[in-house]
């Protein structure tokens, strides 16, 4: 297997490795397919293998929680500075942001305040592209890493309360507050994601 990515390590491996830990726990059987008595170095590569397969089908999980999440909650943090009732940053620094979409990107776009969601998102990826280029976007990475763990993290936990709730109605409770809580986290990184891009946009030059 070639070296995972950051993205992958801490968004798909993760998250798989809880379920599956979490299914060991519960289900003692299932550790003879990586060792008798402990995880040995053959077995802790199948471990990894599994988790990684398991953690693309919690990541398919988290995908659906995460549109449900952000359309109750008015859309990504990404879109928050267009539409009626902007927020996320101020309206002079949306302005310039307006301007800078303009004047660096070469685009021509309707007002920030007629611009629907699926109108903006390629040109928040344009903008992100232009913060990357410009050796600016580490900070944000960071915080999408965590963001993409958060989301994993809530998807396993949730996942996993369901399949043992039967087996342990309280540990499946405590699951499901834990899977609140990285819910709650995903949603804070999300924010810090969308406000640091547009921070660093906002500090390039007019003028590429």
């Amino acid at each position: 297997m070639e070296k995972l990515s950051f993205y992958e390590q801490v968004g798909i491996v993760t998250p798989g490795a809880v379920f599956l830990f979490g299914l060991l726990f519960y289900n003692p059987d299932m550790k003879a397919l990586f060792a008798k008595d402990a995880i040995s170095v053959g077995g802790l590569g199948v471990f990894i293998i599994i988790s990684y397969a398991i953690g693309h089908l919690l990541a398919a999980i988290g995908n659906f929680i995460e549109k449900l999440y952000w359309h109750l909650n008015h859309g990504m943090p990404s879109n928050w500075i267009i539409g009626s009732t902007p927020k996320l940053l101020s309206l002079s620094q949306i302005a310039k942001v307006e301007a800078l979409t303009a004047t660096r990107l070469g685009l021509i776009v309707n007002p920030f305040s007629g611009l629907t969601a699926e109108e903006w998102f390629p040109i928040f990826r344009q903008i992100y592209s232009d913060v990357e280029k410009n050796g600016k976007s580490s900070r944000a990475d960071i915080f999408n890493g965590n963001y993409g763990l958060n989301r994993g993290l809530c998807s396993a936990t949730l996942t996993l309360a369901i399949t043992i709730f039967i087996q342990s109605p309280i540990v499946g409770l405590i699951l499901i507050v834990a899977s609140s809580i990285y819910l709650y986290r995903m949603h804070r990184f999300g924010v810090h994601y969308a406000r640091e891009v547009y921070n660093q946009f906002l500090l390039l030059p007019s003028i590429p």
